[in-house]
């Protein structure tokens, strides 16, 4: 019977390189992901008051107006309920000038549509009477018009009194007030009249112009952002050799012997 061949086993240890760089690898990624979300993260607070900001652009207009009465029997004239919806930018105050007594709205920095809204106030002011106005401001190209008409024939001359203001973001060109400042104008038209109240101003729509900076912007941004994720990714590189690619071996000779 003939000898059976001995079997030797050879515990080799498995090649682990390709599971080591999976591991490395990972672990950029996860490396580069952390830092793009930071960036992110810092530029998120810039981003959120662009487009907060970007909610305010768009013509406002400031000012005010008045509404009094000489002596009145109830002591305190004409007075004005500024609407929930308004009071961030329309507030009332007491107004009280020798015997006229009435009420002072001011606005700040309200929309046109808003402005538009002023007008109701007045009418308000004076349940009892037909005494009506109607303000809009619109814009058309580069002019901002404003018109405002009423009824007031139911006051009375020497004893009711009404002041109307407005401010625009631009020089006035045109208007049948008082020029009081370059882009502001006021009216106090006769009691027991009609009201004809007509104003322009010239200056480029902000919307516009505020557009084209926050585009330019969000576009800066995202383009420091993307170099910056590049930019780790190159220096977070894989610099170890390719399995399969042969390296080269170290010399261990002395180095008299290598010349």
């Amino acid at each position: 019977m003939p000898p059976i061949a001995a079997v030797t086993w050879h515990d080799d240890p498995v090649p682990h390189s390709s599971t080591a760089r999976a591991t490395t690898t990972g672990r950029r990624t996860a490396r580069i992901g952390l830092v793009a979300t930071v960036l992110l993260l810092l530029c998120s607070p810039l981003l959120s008051g662009c487009l907060q900001s970007s909610s305010y652009v768009g013509d406002r207009l400031w000012g005010d107006f008045v509404l009094a009465e000489k002596n009145p029997l109830t002591g305190k004239g004409p007075q004005v309920d500024v609407p929930q919806s308004m009071a961030g930018n329309v507030s009332a105050s007491e107004y009280k000038q020798g015997e006229m007594v009435g009420t002072r709205v001011t606005y700040n920095e309200i929309s046109m549509g808003q402005f538009n809204q002023l007008g109701d106030l007045i009418g308000e002011a004076y349940p009892d009477s037909t005494v009506t106005m109607d303000l809009t401001a619109k814009r058309s190209g580069d002019v901002v018009r404003f018109r405002g008409s009423g009824d007031l024939s139911a006051l009375t001359a020497g004893k009711d009194y009404v002041e109307f203001t407005v401010r625009f973001s631009g020089p006035v060109s045109a208007s049948n007030g008082k020029q009081t400042t370059d882009d502001s104008a006021t009216w106090t038209p006769d009691p027991s009249q009609q009201v004809q109240m007509t104003a322009e101003a010239d200056y480029p729509d902000p919307s516009t112009a505020a557009f084209g900076d926050w585009t330019w912007l969000l576009a800066g941004i995202t383009l420091l952002v993307v170099l910056a994720v590049i930019g780790l990714a190159y220096v977070f590189r894989d610099r170890s050799p390719r399995p399969g690619t042969p390296t080269a071996e170290k010399d261990s000779r002395p180095r008299a012997e290598r010349t």
